[in-house]
């Protein structure tokens, strides 16, 4: 099933981490999971549902859902998925010695919630990959474009 949709309101937390989608979960969030429980379906994978109680079938569903509206509950996931290992050294960590980064970054236009752009890195291999993007992002920033006026070298 779709994530919610990116014009929803987000939640920026003062270190200028996504929080939460939480209009979205509020409003689409809201409504998915209703539909879900009436139609007997889980909300996320779409299989039976054991009782009505919940619409989720398991806890795997359940912090796969809440992870497109929360950042919390998508690094969990992300973690567990990933089993504690670290993407690019294949090191095994313990959660606190790990992050979940952004394959594309944001500022590069990628998408903040989604599963498929996040992954777990130990904190070394998240330090030289942002150090390496902020390099590129500076080198990109020195070339000069017609859109922007500034340093134009001419022979």
């Amino acid at each position: 099933m779709p994530g919610p949709r990116p014009s929803e309101s987000v939640v920026v937390g003062p270190n200028g981490r996504i929080v939460s989608l939480s209009a979205a979960w509020f409003s689409d969030g809201a409504r998915r999971r209703a539909e879900a429980r009436r139609a007997g379906r889980c909300v996320e994978c779409g299989r039976d549902l054991p009782h009505h109680r919940s619409p989720y079938c398991s806890r795997k569903c359940q912090w796969k859902f809440h992870g497109h509206y929360f950042w919390d509950s998508a690094r969990t996931y992300v973690l567990l998925r990933d089993r504690y290992t670290c993407q690019i050294c294949h090191g095994r960590r313990r959660a606190r010695q790990l992050d979940v980064d952004h394959i594309v970054e944001i500022a590069a236009g990628g998408a903040a919630l989604e599963y498929s752009n996040l992954q777990t890195v130990c904190r070394d291999c998240h330090r030289l990959k942002t150090q390496n993007f902020m390099r590129e992002r500076r080198t990109l920033d020195e070339i000069p474009s017609p859109d922007r006026p500034g340093l134009h070298i001419t022979s």
